[in-house]
C-alpha cells in the first residue's frame, strides 16, 4: 500500500515538473521571437543612421561600392553586439557573401530608404532542446514532492497515533480505510478487509446505529439506504485510490460477504469478547437457520467503540 501511494507521489510530482517545464518554455519561445525582432529592429536603425558614411554598393548609381570600409563597419558594428545574450553576428550589407557555421541561426532582412533597399544578414547562436530546460522547474517539482511526501508521513503518523492513544483497558474497532484494514485498539492487531466486505461493514455499522431496532434478513432485499451507504464508501476507496475496478453488487453473495467479515472479525477480536458481541453479524443457526426468523443486523452498538479512519 505504500508502494502505491510512494508510486502515485513521483507521477504527480512528474506531472507538475512537465507543467512547470511546458509553462517555461513556451514563455521563453515567445521571448526569443520578441529578443530576435528587436534585435533586428536595433541593427536596421544603426545601418538607417550610417547610411551616408557607408560605401555601399549601388546599381543605381553604377557604384561598387568599397568592400574594405563595409568589412571594417561589419566588425566595429559585431563588437557593439557582442554582449548581446543572442551572441549576434551580421555577416553582410547588400551582399549574399558570407559563411555561417553549423551551430548559427541566419536572419535576412531589408528595409527601403527614398534612394535604396537596403539588404543585411545577421546570424544568432541557435537555440537546442537543452537551452528550453529549466533548472527552477526541476527544483520545484523535487521540492513538490517532498512536501507531498512530508504531509503524507506526517498524516500517517498522526493516524497511528489516533490508534494508540485509543483507551488500552477497553478495546475498540478501527475501521482504516486509507489502508484498507480492521484493527484492535488494545492488542493493536489489524487484518485486511477486501473492497466489498470493507464498504458493506463499514455501511452495516453506520446504518444499524442510525437504526438500532431494524431487522434485517438474508431472504429479503437490502434496504435502499444501506445500500447507498455500502456505495457512498466504495466510492470513498476510489478517492483514497484504492480501486478502479467496477462498483460491486452489495446483493450478490450476501452470505459470503458476510463469512469473510465474520473470519476477519474471529482473527482480531478472539479475546475481546463483549466488542465481538457487539459488532459481529450473528450466524445462522439451527433448523430453519435460513428461515425469516435469522437477523444478520447489529444491536445496541456503542458509538465509542468505532472509530472510522479515511471516512
Amino acid at each position: 500500500m505504500l508502494n502505491v501511494k510512494k508510486n502515485k507521489q513521483i507521477l504527480l510530482c512528474i506531472l507538475v515538473f512537465l507543467v512547470f517545464q511546458l509553462v517555461y518554455g513556451v514563455a521563453k519561445r515567445i521571448n526569443l521571437v520578441n529578443a530576435e525582432y528587436q534585435l533586428t529592429q536595433h541593427i536596421e536603425n544603426r545601418i538607417a543612421k550610417d547610411l551616408n558614411r557607408l560605401p555601399l554598393p549601388d546599381p543605381n548609381k553604377s557604384s561598387a561600392g568599397n568592400d574594405l570600409a563595409v568589412a571594417n563597419y561589419i566588425t566595429a558594428l559585431n563588437e557593439k553586439l557582442m554582449h548581446h545574450p543572442l551572441l549576434p553576428k551580421v555577416l553582410a550589407i547588400q551582399s549574399n557573401n558570407y559563411d555561417v557555421g553549423s551551430n548559427r541561426k541566419v536572419i535576412t532582412h531589408q528595409f527601403s530608404t527614398p534612394t535604396q533597399v537596403v539588404r543585411f544578414a545577421f546570424s544568432l547562436k541557435k537555440m537546442g532542446l537543452f537551452d528550453y530546460f529549466s533548472w527552477l522547474a526541476l527544483i520545484a517539482s523535487i521540492g513538490f514532492y517532498f512536501l507531498v511526501n512530508y504531509r503524507y508521513d506526517l498524516k500517517l503518523t498522526k493516524n497511528n497515533l489516533v490508534v494508540e492513544s485509543i483507551d488500552e483497558e477497553r478495546a475498540r474497532l478501527v475501521i482504516d480505510l486509507e489502508q484498507k484494514l480492521l484493527i484492535n485498539s488494545r492488542t493493536h492487531t489489524s487484518v485486511p478487509l477486501a473492497n466489498k466486505p470493507l464498504c458493506f461493514y463499514t455501511a452495516l455499522i453506520e446504518y444499524c446505529m442510525a437504526q438500532p431496532d431494524v431487522l434485517l434478513n438474508q431472504n429479503k432485499e437490502l434496504p435502499d439506504e444501506l445500500v447507498s451507504l455500502a456505495n457512498k464508501y466504495f466510492y470513498r476507496l476510489t478517492e483514497l485510490g484504492h480501486t478502479i475496478r467496477k462498483r460491486p453488487n452489495f446483493s450478490n453473495s450476501l452470505e459470503k460477504t458476510l463469512s469473510e467479515i465474520r473470519a476477519a472479525l474471529d482473527e482480531i477480536l478472539l479475546d475481546d469478547i463483549e466488542l465481538k458481541d457487539m459488532l459481529y453479524p450473528p450466524k445462522a443457526h439451527g433448523e430453519g437457520s435460513r428461515s425469516k426468523l435469522h437477523h444478520y443486523g447489529l444491536r445496541n452498538v456503542d458509538t465509542d467503540q468505532i472509530e472510522i479512519i479515511g471516512k
